[in-house]
C-alpha cells in the first residue's frame, strides 16, 4: 500500500514580486502531520496559491485573485492519481484552512458551518434547521470551544472567528487539510484547544499539511519537519530527530538568533566525568533526594542551563509526588502545572519550549525571566517515573551532543529511582523491623500515657479506654499495611488512602454522613504514623462528642495541597464545643496528643471553632516539614 496521500512533484512557480519556489519535492503520509516551515509569509501565500492552481477550493480563486502566477510547473499525486495544472480538480476530500478565512457576517455560526449546503428533510428539499443547529452546536461542544451555535458573525472577536473557520473545515471531515497559521490571532487556551483537535484528527487517520514561519510550533505538532527557505527544500527531519537537535532544523533556515551550546563547556571528558559522578552516587548509600539533586546539579552543568528541576510522579494517581530543583540564581522560576507536567510526560522523547510558543507562559504555575526548557521523560520498563526540565534565561538550542548526554542522564535518574524501589524491595524485612519497632514503641508510649491519664480520670470505663487505645494501634497499623502493599515498594504513603481507611475502620454510626474531599498526597512514611493519629483522634473525637446521642448527622474531611500547606479540614454539624474550649487546658489525651504532633513534630498549628451547628477543626502543616525531602 502507497504510504502517500498526496505527492508534490518538482513544483515550480513564480510571482510578480520576484518571489519564487523551485523543484519542491514533498510528501504526506497517511495518519501525518508535516510541517513546511518557511523563510516569510509572501514564501508561504506563493506556495498554497501554487498548490490552489491544481486543487481548487471553493474560496481559493478569490483570496488569491490579487496576486497572478507565473510559470507553473509540477504536478500533484492524490491518493495514487496524477493532478496535472492542465486538469484541475476540486477535491472535497482536501480542506484549507487559511490566514483568510472567508466568514459571512449576517449568518449565524450555525450557517457559516455549512457553508449553504445545509442538511435537508429526507422527503422534502427543506433546509433541516433543526439538524443544522444540533450538529453545529455538537461539534462547538467537542471541541469546547465555547460558543453559541446561533450568535451571529458579526458579534464575534478576531479570535471567535477564527474558531468557527476552523470548526467549519474540520466538520467536513476531509482526508487532508492544508493549514496556514493555524494558531494565528488565537490566544494560548484557543491554541491548546486547536492542538488537540490536531491530535485527534491524525489518531482518527486524517492528514495534514501545516505551513508556517514558526519552527516551535512545527516542532510541537509535527511527525516530519520540512525547511523550505532560498526557494528550495533545504531538508527534511523526523519531528524526534528535530527534537534531539533543534540546530539541525535551524541550521537550514537563513536568519535564526539563538544562544547556542558553549563549546567550551561541552568538553567530552567533563561531560563523561559527570556522567561517571552520577553512577557512582547512584552505588552509594545517600537517600534519592540527595542523588537526584546532584544529577540536577550535574545536568544544569552539562546542558549549560541556568537550572533544573526534576519531578517524581506516581503514574497509578497522576500524582505530581515531589519536585527537586536547582538553579543557579535564586530569582529564577518555571515550576510547570501539575497538568503540564503530566501531558509532557506523556511525550515520547524530547519536548522543546520557548518564549515564542503561544502555550509557553500557559503551562506554568510560576514563571519569572526563564524564555526556554527542555524536558525528556524518565521511564523505567515503559512506565512514567518522572520528568527532567531544564531551563534557561534567554532562548537556547541544544545540540544532538547535549540531547544524549541529557537521554543518559534520565537514564541515570530512572536509574536512581529503580534502584529505590529495588533496595525498598530487597530490604523491605529489615525495613519493617525497623517500622515496627518505632511502631511498638510508640503503641507504649500510648499505653503509658494512657495509664497517666486514668490515674487523674477514673470516670472512664475500661471499655472505652480500651477502645480508644485500640484505635489509636489500629492508626499506626494503617500505615504499615499501606507500605508493605505498594507494588514498587516505596517508602511513601498516599494521605488520601490513609485518610479513608482511618475513617473506614472507625465505628461511625450509620446516620452520620461522611464527605470526603481529598487530594493525592505524597508523604514520608516517618510522617505518616503521626497524621494517622491526628486524622483518627479527630474523626473519632467528632463521632464521639458531636452526636453523643446519636441521630442523623454529617462528618465532612477536607485534605488539600495548596501553595506552602497541607490543609486538612474537619468538620461536623453536632453539638458543638463549649463557649470556653480551651486546647492548652483540655484534660484530653488525644487532642494533647494532636496538638503536641501538629506544634512540635510538624511546626504546624491548629484552631478549633464552633459553627452555627457544629464544630470545625483547621488543620495547616506546613509541606517543607511533611514533603519527602524533610
Amino acid at each position: 500500500m502507497n504510504r502517500s496521500i498526496l505527492k508534490i512533484n518538482n513544483l515550480s512557480s513564480s510571482n510578480s514580486e520576484g518571489y519564487s519556489i523551485e523543484n519542491i519535492n514533498l510528501d504526506l503520509n497517511y495518519g501525518e502531520v508535516h510541517s513546511l516551515v518557511v523563510e516569510n509569509e509572501s514564501i508561504s501565500e506563493l506556495f498554497i496559491k501554487t498548490l490552489a492552481t491544481y486543487l481548487r477550493g471553493e474560496s481559493l480563486a478569490e483570496i488569491f485573485a490579487e496576486l497572478p502566477l507565473e510559470e507553473v510547473e509540477g504536478e500533484l499525486n492524490f491518493k495514487g492519481k496524477v493532478i496535472s495544472e492542465e486538469h484541475k480538480q476540486k477535491l472535497s476530500e482536501i480542506g484549507f484552512l487559511l490566514k483568510r478565512f472567508p466568514l459571512t457576517n449576517s449568518f449565524s455560526i450555525a450557517e457559516n458551518l455549512f457553508d449553504l449546503k445545509y442538511p435537508t428533510k429526507r422527503w422534502f428539499n427543506f433546509i433541516d434547521w433543526k439538524e443544522v443547529n444540533k450538529r453545529a452546536k455538537d461539534i462547538l461542544t467537542s471541541f469546547n470551544f465555547g460558543l453559541d451555535h446561533k450568535a451571529k458573525v458579526s458579534t464575534l472577536s478576531t479570535e471567535e472567528k477564527k474558531l468557527v473557520a476552523i470548526a467549519k473545515v474540520f466538520l467536513k471531515e476531509p482526508e487532508v487539510i492544508i493549514i496556514n497559521e493555524m494558531t494565528d490571532k488565537l490566544g494560548s487556551e484557543s491554541t491548546s484547544k486547536v492542538y488537540e483537535i490536531i491530535h485527534n484528527y491524525k489518531k482518527s487517520g486524517g492528514s495534514i499539511l501545516y505551513i508556517t514561519k514558526s519552527w516551535e510550533e512545527a516542532l510541537k505538532i509535527s511527525d516530519r519537519i520540512s525547511i523550505l527557505a532560498n526557494s528550495r527544500i533545504k531538508g527534511t527531519l523526523s519531528a524526534a530527530e528535530a527534537k534531539k537537535s533543534p540546530q539541525k532544523l535551524l541550521n537550514m533556515l537563513v536568519d535564526y538568533n539563538y544562544r547556542e551550546a558553549e563549546s567550551s563547556s561541552s568538553d567530552e571528558r567533563e561531560i563523561l566525568d559527570a556522567v561517571f559522578k552520577a553512577a557512582e552516587f547512584l552505588t552509594s548509600e545517600y537517600e534519592l533526594k540527595d542523588v537526584l539533586l546532584l544529577l540536577a546539579k550535574e545536568v544544569s552543568k552539562v546542558m549549560n542551563a541556568d537550572g533544573c528541576i526534576i519531578n517524581l510522579i506516581d503514574e497509578n494517581t497522576g500524582t505530581v509526588i515531589d519536585s527537586l530543583e536547582f538553579k543557579l540564581k535564586k530569582d529564577l522560576e518555571a515550576t510547570l502545572k501539575k497538568k503540564s507536567i503530566l501531558n509532557i510526560s506523556k511525550e515520547d522523547n524530547f519536548y522543546y519550549s520557548n518564549a515564542n510558543d503561544k502555550e509557553f507562559y500557559s503551562l506554568f504555575k510560576k514563571i519569572n525571566k526563564v524564555r526556554t526548557i527542555i524536558c525528556i521523560p524518565l521511564l523505567i520498563r515503559s512506565h512514567v517515573s518522572g520528568i527532567i526540565q531544564i531551563f534557561y534565561e534567554g532562548f537556547y538550542l541544544h545540540s544532538e551532543e547535549e540531547a544524549k548526554y541529557l537521554s543518559a542522564f534520565a537514564r541515570q535518574a530512572a536509574l536512581a529511582i529503580e534502584d529505590t524501589r529495588l533496595m525498598g524491595r530487597s530490604a523491605l524485612l529489615q525495613e519493617s523491623h525497623h517500622r515496627i519497632k518505632n511502631n511498638l514503641q510508640a503503641i507504649v508510649n500510648l499505653i503509658s500515657l494512657q495509664k497517666i491519664f486514668i490515674s487523674k480520670n477514673s470516670d472512664k470505663s475500661i471499655d472505652d479506654i480500651l477502645d480508644n487505645i485500640i484505635l489509636r494501634i489500629k492508626s499506626i497499623a494503617t500505615v504499615h499495611d499501606i507500605l508493605s502493599k505498594d507494588k514498587f515498594g516505596r517508602s511513601i504513603t498516599n494521605l488520601k488512602t490513609l485518610i479513608k481507611i482511618i475513617v473506614r475502620f472507625i465505628n461511625l454510626d450509620k446516620k452520620v454522613e461522611v464527605n470526603l474531599e481529598l487530594d493525592d498526597i505524597f508523604i514520608a512514611y516517618n510522617k505518616a504514623s503521626s497524621i494517622a493519629l491526628i486524622v483518627n483522634e479527630l474523626v473519632s473525637n467528632s463521632v464521639e462528642h458531636a452526636f453523643p446521642n446519636g441521630g442523623d448527622g454529617t462528618l465532612e474531611i477536607k485534605c488539600k495541597r495548596l501553595e506552602e500547606v497541607i490543609l486538612l479540614v474537619i468538620k461536623d454539624n453536632g453539638v458543638g464545643i463549649p463557649q470556653d474550649f480551651n486546647l492548652a487546658k483540655l484534660n484530653s489525651l488525644g487532642l494533647s496528643t494532636v496538638d503536641s504532633i501538629i506544634r512540635n513534630e510538624f511546626k504546624g498549628e491548629v484552631k478549633f471553632s464552633n459553627l452555627e451547628q457544629g464544630t470545625k477543626v483547621i488543620i495547616k502543616l506546613p509541606i517543607k516539614s511533611i514533603s519527602l525531602g524533610s
